[in-house]
């Protein structure tokens, strides 16, 4: 009877341990202030930073020196692009071919320290490929972003080449 209620207490005690901890998350991709996060969350282990749509918007606006790493498809450029992007034409990043893409834009980013935002159609699986490409060829990860949903995050037309 005296295990039962032990057993009962600690039961009680980690169902409210989780209910409190377990639904917080870390996932920042901007605070208060409008600098670009770190993304934690689903993208804890790997550590790419975010700028949300909003935030390149505002960046944009405001002729901050960025430079907007475009990796879309020739197909997808042509029917939309972020004013100011470079055409790569690298997605999804895999193959030497998209990597011989890569490389000869490496000079233009490495001519100052302004922060590369990657775009990609959907911002995930080839914008992280290019990421640890730009890495692995010596580019500062702090200076690597990427457009958080990608190109299909993107609702300000005023800003879009078509």
């Amino acid at each position: 009877m005296k295990a039962k209620k032990i057993l009962m207490t600690i039961a009680a005690v980690s169902v409210l341990t989780l209910s409190i901890t377990g639904c917080s998350s870390d996932k920042n991709t901007k605070d208060t202030s409008g600098t670009p996060q770190t993304s934690q969350g689903s993208s804890e282990s790997n550590g790419f930073q975010y700028y949300t749509a909003e935030q390149l918007k505002e960046s944009i606006e405001k002729n901050e020196d960025l430079y907007l790493l475009d990796i879309q498809t020739k197909e997808d450029w042509d029917k939309h692009h972020i004013k100011g992007a470079v055409q790569t034409n690298a997605y999804p990043a895999k193959s030497d071919k998209d990597k011989a893409k890569l490389d000869i834009v490496i000079p233009s980013i490495e001519a100052n320290d302004n922060p590369v935002v990657i775009i990609c159609p959907g911002g995930k699986g080839g914008a992280e490929k290019t990421h640890a490409y730009l890495v692995e060829k010596g580019i500062d990860k702090d200076r690597l972003f990427i457009l958080e949903k990608g190109q299909k995050g993107w609702k300000y037309d005023d800003l879009l080449e078509k």
